[in-house]
This record gives C-alpha cells, structure tokens and sequence, in this order.
C-alpha cells in the first residue's frame, strides 16, 4: 500500500459543474510529443473518436483553440494550448514534492500503526533528483521512513535540534566551499556521519538558444535579465548569494532576486512558461524541461545523522538501497549527476578536510 496525492486541474465558468482539464491536458502533452492526434490517443490507449470529442470539449469550455490540425501536417499546438501544457508543468513541479512529502509523512503514520512501530525513519532533505530517486526506491522496498523536503540549512538545523534522524544537505567543491561550508559547520557535531548520495553539477538555466546570452553571474545584473530565485534557507540561495558577493553585488542587484521557487524543477518551470529568464539549478531540471543550461560548479550532496544510527536496522535498510546497483543506475542516467562514490561514510573532518572549524 502506498499514498499518493495529486493535484487537478479544474475550469471553472460561473455557476458551471466544474470541467476536469486532466484529459485535455495529457491530450496536449501526447499530441505535443507525437505530433498527431492519432499517435497521441494510441498512446494513452484511447479511441480517436474519444480523443477527438475530449479536445473539443476542452476548447468549447476553454472558448479558444488549443491545437491546430492541417492535412499533411499533423496536429500543432496553437500558442494557447503550448501555455496550458507549460502551465501544468508548473503546478507539478511546484506541488509535487509538497505533496509527496505529505503523502510520506500520512503514509508513514499507517505503516506505524499497522506494523505497531513506535519510531519510523524520519529524514528533513534539501530536494534534488538524487533524493527522489532514493525514496521511491526505498518505498518500492517497502522501507518505512517519513521524508519532508526542507532547505539545506533547515534540514541540517533540524538534525542538530533533534527533530529528524537524518538531514540531506549540499555543499559545492572549489573556490565557493569554505564560504558555503561555514553555514553548516556551527551544526554539525563531531559524532555526525556523512554519507555520500551523489554529486551533481548546478548552473544557469535559461530558455532554449539562450536568447539574452546570459553565460555568467555578472549577467544576472543587468537590468532587462529576470532572475527566479529558491526559497531563503536553500543550500542553492545560500550559493547565489555568494557568487554574487564574489562580483562585489547581493540580490538587491538582481531584478527578480524576490522571486522564489522551492524546487530546481519549479525554477526550470518558470523559465519555461516565459516568467523569468533565468535561475540557478541543476542540470537535470534544465534537461527535464528542455532548457539551455551553462555549468558553473559541481557540489556533494550528502545525507548526515548521528553514528549511532548506522547500526539501526532502519537505516541499513536505507545503507542497502544506497549501495545497490539498481539505485546507482538510476541516479546516474540523470544529467549531470555522478554515483562513483555514492554510500561513502565519512565523519565532518574526513569530508571537509581541508577546512577547519570555527
């Protein structure tokens, strides 16, 4: 057994029974995908006739056309129909980790009380593709845990206050790591372990063909670039404000520096539907949402928790699933991400060598 929740999207036109967009949308994304009506409704195993009659339901309730559709050319999306798609991309990327860490946390609660456990896995995570790989996977095992997205540095403060088991933060190597590792270091204890998940690269995203040839930080600062930032507390913030220091400006330079997202997805999302020119993230979301991206650092991503939690038989569970071939795979045909040493436990020095603590 396993919880999901979704969002839908309905239409509402007055006093009107609402109209459910979930056909018409997926209608949209296959037909943008196959390039016909007829490819896209074998897709999703429905008649064309059924196709047909849902798309001009869609487009009488809407009162505008969505797709355009010519002899000899196929079906197109008009401009309206393109913006519905890009729109649903959006609510997605912003909901659907919410939502899956509610459905997590309910979930975990049933499994407790059908199992009768008193403690289940709880892990506050900075959210990344790595990570939500590793939690289907663990769900798939049947793994009872409950996982909540948070910041980076919320995660971490967590953990130190007690209020998780396991936190899942970031820290870019190079020039920016001292700088970034200081935020975190007053939190981490001595008898914390660090264990390696994946390393990743993060960059600029912007719209496909880069049209206002943003390729560097200092780019960002010019007033007709729309930046879409992440949420205060985000390991990702915390690394824009800094390469922002490192030109001698802060956010109060950047036009859009206000406007955040929670999720690398989200911020590729946006950019996508026109509402920003670019963010920072990481490659797979620009990947994902078919935007240009221009590298500019790699970073570790570890999960951190107490040492005497590497012989609770919960978080072996998470240790095999971490050191499994199948998880490795996985993570590793995400672009710009890397496994060579994922499942790697080291203490803070060993990770951090070559910084001291305060």
């Amino acid at each position: 057994m396993k919880i999901e929740i979704r969002p839908v999207s309905f239409l509402l036109n007055g006093d009107d029974k609402p109209f459910s967009l979930v056909k018409g949308l997926a209608l949209l994304v296959a037909i943008d995908k196959a390039g016909n009506l007829q490819a896209a409704s074998k897709a999703l195993a429905m008649s064309y006739r059924h196709a047909w009659d849902a798309l001009a339901d869609m487009e009488t309730a809407i009162g505008a056309p969505v797709v355009s559709m010519s002899r000899g050319r196929g079906s197109v999306l008009t401009p309206l129909g393109q913006r519905l798609i890009a729109a649903d991309r959006l609510i997605h990327a912003r909901m659907d980790p919410l939502l899956a860490s509610m459905a997590n946390e309910i979930d975990a609660d049933i499994q407790s009380a059908i199992s009768e456990l008193r403690d289940v896995l709880k892990i506050y995570a900075s959210h990344g593709f790595a990570i939500e790989a590793l939690n289907r996977r663990l769900q798939k095992e049947q793994v009872p845990l409950d996982l909540s997205y948070r910041g980076s540095l919320e995660a971490v403060s967590a953990l130190s206050r007690g209020n998780c088991d396991v936190a899942g933060f970031h820290v870019p190597v190079g020039s920016c790591e001292t700088a970034i590792f200081r935020h975190f270091a007053p939190l981490l204890k001595p008898g914390h372990r660090l264990i390696k998940l994946a390393n990743r690269r993060q960059g600029i995203m912007v719209a496909k063909g880069n049209p206002k040839q943003i390729w560097h930080i200092a780019d960002l600062l010019r007033p007709e670039v729309l930046f879409v930032n992440r949420q205060l507390g985000s390991g990702t913030r915390l690394i824009v404000d800094l390469l922002l220091a490192q030109e001698g400006k802060s956010g109060t330079d950047v036009n859009g520096y206000e406007n955040t997202e929670l999720t690398h997805a989200a911020v590729a999302a946006y950019i996508l539907c026109g509402k920003a020119d670019a963010g920072i993230g990481v490659e797979t979301a620009a990947r994902q949402f078919d935007l240009d991206f221009v590298p500019l650092l790699t970073e570790r991503y570890f999960l951190v928790c107490d040492q005497t939690l590497l012989a609770d038989i919960r978080f072996m569970a998470v240790m095999g699933v971490l050191n499994s071939n199948e998880l490795r795979a996985t993570v590793n045909d995400l672009p710009g991400y890397d496994v060579s040493d994922t499942g790697t436990i080291l203490s803070v020095d060993e990770a951090f060598a070559v910084i001291s603590a305060p």
